[in-house]
């Protein structure tokens, strides 16, 4: 039969419990404070870790979102850029062409200032020059024929002309008058240009006869301050006057 030693036994027992309480109050207590306060801190570090975690992301929503905005504004920028660059450069374009156009426009006036200006200084030696060409290429085709033709061509006009009113005898019977011719006439040619102008005027002449070669062809008769005149010189002068009027 088992015997037991209740006094070693409950030594025992007394050991124990002080080395439990001992073990608890030195060891266990400090230790769980510790693995508390570890846990607290891992914890701690977790939740801290999360809301890094939370903010990081928060941030880099924000980043990001930043960034398309940016990223937005920057081709909005780059649109109004490309649209401001095109606008400019058909205004300069549009203002080169008009510039251009204006130059053309004031080099074409002042060229045409420049012949208008030229023409009216030398319209006179040009009207003469042409005169002069032309009197020299008559002289060099008048013949007999053609000075008489000019002459027809006179008598013709005084037949048509009005002198009333424009011819005073001064009460004189006779009527002073001179004819210049540019070639001599028969006596048969002037004798007509006196009988036509009787009759146009109505009464007797008494005639003056002189031949100037300056007319070139045909004649004039002068009649107190009255000029029939049908020369071709009279003709070249009309057609120089209005060569210079056209050419003015």
């Amino acid at each position: 039969m088992l015997e037991i030693n209740w006094s070693t036994l409950l030594l025992e027992i007394a050991n124990f419990l002080v080395l439990a309480y001992v073990l608890n109050r030195f060891l266990f207590k400090p230790l769980r404070k510790m693995l508390d306060e570890r846990t607290s801190q891992v914890t701690r570090a977790m939740d801290e870790a999360k809301q890094s975690r939370r903010e990081a992301e928060a941030l880099k929503s924000e980043y990001e979102g930043k960034r398309e905005n940016i990223e937005t504004e920057i081709a909005a920028l780059k649109n109004e850029v490309r649209i401001v660059t095109d606008a400019t450069r058909q205004q300069m374009l549009q203002e080169a062409y008009q510039e251009i156009e204006a130059m053309q426009k004031r080099a074409s006036d002042e060229l045409e200032q420049q012949r208008a200006d030229a023409l009216r200084l030398h319209r006179g030696k040009i009207g003469e020059l042409v005169t002069t060409l032309t009197r020299s290429m008559l002289q060099d085709i008048l013949t007999p024929q053609l000075h008489q033709a000019y002459l027809d061509a006179f008598l013709e006009q005084l037949r048509v002309v009005q002198l009333e009113g424009r011819i005073s005898t001064g009460g004189e019977e006779t009527v002073s008058a001179e004819l210049i011719t540019a070639t001599s006439l028969p006596q048969g040619t002037k004798a007509r240009i006196v009988t036509t102008l009787e009759a146009v005027i109505e009464h007797p002449l008494e005639l003056a006869y002189r031949v100037d070669p300056a007319l070139i062809a045909g004649a004039m008769v002068r009649l107190g301050d009255t000029l029939i005149d049908g020369s071709l010189q009279v003709q070249l002068q009309h057609l120089r006057s209005r060569y210079e009027a056209e050419i003015g």
